[in-house]
This record gives C-alpha cells, sequence and structure tokens, in this order.
C-alpha cells in the first residue's frame, strides 16, 4: 500500500463534530437538533484508523487475547490478581470499552455511507458496506448475538434488539456482496488520500471484501450448508479479483506525536523511542510457551524479530543500531501465563522485537497476507471449490510472515531463504506441510503456522481459530493462584455492563451468559 499523509488532527476534529451531531442508542444525551455538512472523504480515514485500532493494543481486547493465546504473559514485575488476563475472569465491566468503541465506529461507518448515498458517491458506499461488516463479524465472533439492524438507525430505535448471531453473519455476507457491486461501479474513484487503506485502489477493495468473506465462511464452516458455500464461493470467483496478496494495512500518516502514533508502537513505545518502563511495555511481556515453541522448531529468524533478547531491551525501529544476533538465543526467555511475581520482571523477560515494533510510522494490519494464504491453504485442504494447492498456498503464508517481520536488523535479513529452510526440516510437522500424511496433521500444520503469523499483528484470529478447531492443541492453560472455575480459555466476552443498564430486556432477553461454556454459534 502506498501510504497517504493526512492530517491526523483535522481529521480527529472532523469525527468529533460528526460523532457529537449524532444520536443513537450510544449517545442518547446528544442534541439530535445540531447539523452536520462534511463529506465522505473527510470522515472515511478517522473510521479506518479507529477501526486500525482496535485490531492492535488499544483497550483490553488484544492484550488479553495475547496472553490466552500464549504470545504474551504479564510480567513478575507485577503480583497476580483475580482481574488479569492471567485469571480468565470476566465482569460485565470487561468488554464495556470494546463494545462501545466498535458501535461508535460502526455509527461513523453509517454516517459516512448516509451522505455518500446522498451526494452519489459509490466508492464510499462500498467501502463502508465492507468495513461495517468485518467490524459486526468480530462484535459476533466476541459477544454472539447482537444489535445489527436497529443498532444503527438514531432515534428510531434507543434500545435495538439483539438478533441471531448466524442471522448477523447472513446479512454482513450479504453486504460484502453490496459494496463489492459498488466498488464494481465504473464511476467508483475517491481521492487518494481519503482511503488510508487502499489509495483509492478499487481492486484492492474487492480483493480485502473477497478475504473477509472467506474468512466469514471459514469461520462458520461447520455449520452450513454445502449449497450455501458452494453459492458463496462462486460468488467470490465470479467477481474475478481473486484475494488479498498484500497486507490490507491503514496508515493515515502515524507520527511521533501524542496521539499519533501507530497504536502498536504507542502501546509499548514512548515518544523519546523507549520502552515503556513502568507502563504497558512493562507489564506485558512474552510468554515462554511461544519462545519455547520457536526455539524447538528451530525459528530463530522469527524468534529475533517478534521478540527482544531479555533484559536487553533494543532501542524499538528499523533505525536502531544494537543487532540482536549478537545475543544467544538462550537470552530470548518469557513467563508462564500467570506465574506473576513469582517470574522474570519487566527487566528481565523478552519484550517485543523489531520485526512487530518497526517504527512509529508503521502500517497497522487489518487482514494481512499471511493470513489471506493460510485461509486459502486451509480451502484448498478441505476441497472447496475454486481452491487448490494447499502446499502451495501455506508456503506463500509462511513467506509473507517472514517477509512482514523483516526488519534492518538483525542480520542477515533475507527472509525467502529463511522461510525455505523453516518449511522443508525434514519430517517436522509443524513446520513442513509436505512431511504430514494426514488431513489431520496438514490441518494442524497449516494453523499452527498461522498461529505464529498472528504474533503481534492479528492475535483475535488466533483465538479464534483456537475456539474453531482447538488448535494448536497445546497452548498451556493459565497457571495463576486465581485462575477462574472452569480453568478454560475462554469462549467468548459478557455482555458489558452498559447494555445491562440502558438496554435492560434486550440483552436479558439473551438469557444468563458464561464466558466459558457459552460459545459463540460458529464454536461448535
Amino acid at each position: 500500500m502506498k501510504k497517504q499523509v493526512i492530517n491526523i488532527v483535522s481529521a480527529l476534529l472532523v469525527l468529533s463534530l460528526v460523532a457529537g451531531c449524532k444520536k443513537g442508542y450510544l449517545d442518547i444525551n446528544n442534541n439530535p437538533n445540531l447539523a452536520t455538512n462534511t463529506t465522505p472523504e473527510l470522515v472515511l480515514p478517522q473510521a479506518l484508523t479507529t477501526t486500525a485500532a482496535t485490531q492492535t493494543a488499544v483497550g483490553n481486547r488484544n492484550p488479553t487475547i495475547s496472553c490466552w493465546m500464549g504470545y504474551w504473559a504479564i510480567s513478575g514485575s507485577y503480583a497476580t490478581s483475580n482481574t488479569d488476563p492471567a485469571s480468565y475472569f470476566q465482569t460485565t465491566g470487561f468488554g464495556n470499552g470494546t463494545w462501545s468503541a466498535m458501535y461508535h465506529n460502526l455509527e461513523d461507518y453509517a454516517y459516512i455511507e448516509q451522505a455518500a448515498i446522498s451526494q452519489n458517491k459509490p466508492f464510499y458506499i462500498g467501502a463502508v458496506k465492507i468495513m461495517k461488516a468485518l467490524v459486526f463479524q468480530q462484535l459476533v465472533d466476541m459477544f454472539n448475538d447482537v444489535p445489527y439492524s436497529q443498532a444503527l438507525q438514531g432515534t428510531n430505535y434507543i434500545l435495538p434488539k439483539y438478533e441471531t448471531a448466524d442471522s448477523v453473519y447472513l446479512a454482513i455476507t450479504n453486504q460484502l456482496d453490496s459494496g463489492i457491486v459498488y466498488m464494481q461501479n465504473p464511476s467508483a474513484s475517491a481521492l487518494a488520500n481519503s482511503d488510508v487503506m487502499f489509495g483509492g485502489s478499487t481492486t484492492s477493495w474487492i480483493q480485502f471484501a473477497n478475504t473477509l468473506k472467506l474468512r466469514i465462511l471459514m469461520r462458520q464452516s461447520q455449520v452450513i450448508s454445502q449449497s450455501y458455500l458452494n453459492t458463496e464461493l462462486a460468488s467470490i470467483t465470479a467477481n474475478g479479483a481473486g484475494f488479498l496478496t498484500a497486507d490490507a494495512a491503514v496508515n493515515p500518516g502515524y507520527a511521533n506525536n501524542a496521539g499519533q502514533a501507530n497504536p502498536l508502537w504507542g502501546f509499548f513505545i514512548s515518544q523519546t523511542g523507549l520502552r515503556n518502563t513502568g507502563g504497558t511495555s512493562d507489564f506485558y511481556r512474552a510468554q515462554q510457551y511461544s519462545i519455547s515453541f520457536l526455539v524447538s522448531n528451530n525459528d530463530t529468524f522469527r524468534l529475533r524479530r517478534i521478540y527482544s533478547p531479555g533484559g536487553n531491551d533494543l532501542v524499538a525501529g528499523n533505525n536502531s543500531t544494537v543487532d540482536a544476533t549478537q545475543f544467544p538465543i538462550s537470552s530470548y526467555v518469557g513467563n508462564p501465563l500467570g506465574s506473576g511475581q513469582y517470574g522474570l520482571g519487566g527487566s528481565q523477560a523478552s519484550s517485543l522485537g523489531e520485526g512487530l515494533l518497526k517504527s512509529v510510522s508503521q502500517n497497522a494490519i487489518l487482514i494481512s497476507a499471511a493470513e489471506s494464504y493460510f485461509l486459502q491453504a486451509e480451502a484448498s485442504l478441505k476441497g472447496w471449490n475454486s481452491f487448490s494447492d494447499p502446499a502451495g498456498n501455506f508456503s506463500k503464508g509462511v513467506l509473507a510472515s517472514f517477509q512482514y517481520l523483516e526488519s534492518n536488523n538483525p542480520a542477515p535479513n533475507n527472509p525467502a531463504a529463511e522461510a525455505t529452510l523453516l518449511t522443508s526440516q525434514a519430517g517436522n510437522l509443524q513446520t513442513n506441510y509436505s512431511a504430514c500424511t494426514t488431513d489431520a496433521q496438514r490441518l494442524a500444520c497449516i494453523i499452527r503456522q498461522k498461529w505464529v503469523a498472528m504474533n503481534g499483528v492479528t492475535p483475535f484470529e488466533a483465538w479464534c481459530d483456537y475456539r474453531r478447531l482447538r488448535l494448536p492443541n497445546d497452548i498451556p492453560v493459565s497457571i495463576s493462584i486465581y485462575v477462574d472455575n472452569p480453568p478454560t480459555i475462554p469462549a467468548r466476552f459478557l455482555y458489558p455492563l452498559s447494555e445491562y443498564t440502558t438496554n435492560t430486556a434486550n440483552v436479558n432477553a439473551e438469557g444468563t451468559i458464561n464466558g466459558h461454556t457459552s460459545n459463540v454459534f460458529w464454536n461448535k
């Protein structure tokens, strides 16, 4: 993606004006009589930027999921508690921020859609239909049944009803089809700097929609009919755009200013370019499980880029003059999840490495090329119509992961050669697809390498795969003394407190929700 630089402060101002003038079930105290006249071109950049922020480290969603999925752990500088990620414990307050942020983001997209319709701008109608599908999919994947058709209707439905998760999935799949049609309109065009993900490329947007649809179909593959699956796959084939071959990445011009850094970078690195000692960088450190897997499978190329040496936090970013290869593999160390104050402290355990923390201005990923290829590999393995070559797509997925993690340091820096070395290890069922002799082994190999590729990029996808397939099958359970009962990785988020206090009747109609046993509809 060609990075399009915009004035973030101006975009924030525009978005605040829009948000302040809308009234919906999350904004019941706003003044509905205020008027706003703006254009989709001005609002789309910040709406995309907000979506990107929710994919990385903003809020408690992805840091918590990164702990559950074996990527991160809480450092020994902090005592265990009954509310930290290692406890698996949720209250109705846990998902409050996530729920509110995502519905506000959806309201922004709904505003853009209305403005684009009134101004006859098909590109922007198509873009927001696709983005609304992405956000609603993730809401379902976290909460199951959610408000959908009534949620973005302003004062018409202050207390929107909940709709079944499978019906929301069906609706957003249709929205993707509609978005693609708008993108295929000959008059679909955009100012390049208003599209901070694809620079106005309608082909890229259609590839993004196709990849998202493939993700949606894969998620529910155990609960949909073969005829429905075949129909949806045929619609993907018919538009001829294919799938993502490059990262779908947002970049509004991230900069080293307050509130303008790439969200993952800003979560770990201060404006001085140093780790946030005593803050989030000190709290979240590497989990030993992930390090041990990379070491035992000779994946030192990605080890040195996903993590930093313990006790030797390198100055992050591609301009660092410190080469991580000067540190032995034994210096990469983490904690078991839940070890608390008995584990390695923040000054001892590994943190994120330079393949993930590249620079303050790095892209924020929505769907990675690696995920696209691994989805195609799994579809090929399942024998889905129009898909073939599972081994080839698997290799492309691994290579895309290596290429994403490429950084100026550490050297040597030849991701293609290193990826080939990894995937050609004789007899290694964790890395070598060709060594697998059963479909169960092949699927496990695909998901294992996808799991590695999602570390620090889109960990939410690893959690969804784990719930759908129970793969990887050896992710350790927390050893915290406060671990919830049952001591299992949570299956969903609880509905937020805000819903129980403002949309009481509708959320109560969903019944008693247990974070461990009340599964999302596709989790069979």
